[in-house]
């Protein structure tokens, strides 16, 4: 049944020993009514060459409906497990537009295999990268997210900070820590900025949902939240900056959607964008 999902791929196999990362999920394919699973490596062996790779690879398996959850599916492979597979590479007029071209597993050869380079691979990922910055602080890459973790000062008060970052190109890794210290200087008006354009974005939102609150006796027709009080009763806790200069805050809303948060999105250049809640 999965012959339409086999057809993306070459005919020919290549036998790989692979250490696997983790296990991303799978995407339903509607037209042939099944799963695609997926797990990332942090590096693959090329048995006949020899050949090692570093660098993440996705690979893909089908699955059925009733299989997606048992062990052909989200068990099927551990993180760090090293196992021996043959593989076939997706064929080139179906990857166009992907950012990674992945590869389909054909075949588990071996599901636990010894090999001292990948092992090497994965001793050296557990290896801590610390940044000290003079202005962000200490900065410590999240290496399953490519993206560098710390706390900052924002208008006086702890933030948590990600800086979205490529983990294999150290020049993103400045260009994210400088779009950070640039908000990060004028703070105050970014801060200002986005509590504005989140508390016209969100006031009516915010007055609806006071109107179902049957806990809160306040009557958001006699006494509604006003676009300054939401301004001022939200609160930044975590901020996230990218290499290209975008960013993503996320504040406390102080109960007023429960327990969702209010999340702003903008960039250095065209200022905030937009603003919205998420559970």
């Amino acid at each position: 049944m999965f012959e339409e999902f086999y057809e993306m791929y070459e005919p020919e196999e290549q036998e790989v020993v692979a250490l696997i990362n983790r296990c991303i999920g799978g995407g339903y394919n509607w037209k042939g009514n099944f799963w695609e699973m997926t797990v990332v490596t942090l590096g693959m062996v090329f048995c006949d060459t020899g050949k090692v790779i570093t660098k993440e690879e996705r690979l893909d398996w089908p699955v059925t409906d009733e299989e997606r959850n048992s062990d052909k599916g989200w068990g099927r492979f551990q993180s760090e497990q090293i196992c021996r597979l043959k593989i076939r590479r997706m064929k080139e007029e179906w990857a166009k537009g992907l950012v990674v071209r992945p590869w389909c597993i054909s075949q588990v050869v071996k599901a636990h295999e010894v090999c001292p380079e990948l092992q090497a691979i994965l001793d050296e990922y557990y290896k801590p990268v610390v940044l000290q910055d003079e202005v962000l602080g200490e900065l410590t890459l999240n290496k399953d997210y490519d993206a560098f973790e710390g706390e900052i000062q924002w208008c006086g008060k702890d933030v948590n900070l990600s800086l979205e970052v490529n983990a294999e190109s150290k020049p993103s890794w400045t260009r994210a820590r400088s779009a950070a210290k640039k908000l990060l200087a004028d703070c105050e008006t970014w801060d200002k900025a986005m509590r504005e354009f989140a508390a016209k974005s969100l006031t009516g939102l915010a007055n609806d949902w006071l109107s179902q609150d049957e806990e809160n006796p306040r009557n958001p027709e006699t006494d509604p939240i006003t676009e300054e009080e939401l301004a001022r009763r939200i609160s930044l806790i975590d901020l996230t900056v990218t290499s290209g200069g975008s960013f993503t805050a996320y504040f406390d809303c102080d109960e007023m959607f429960t327990d969702h948060a209010v999340v702003v999105y903008g960039s250095m250049k065209k200022g905030v964008k937009d603003a919205y809640i998420e559970g």
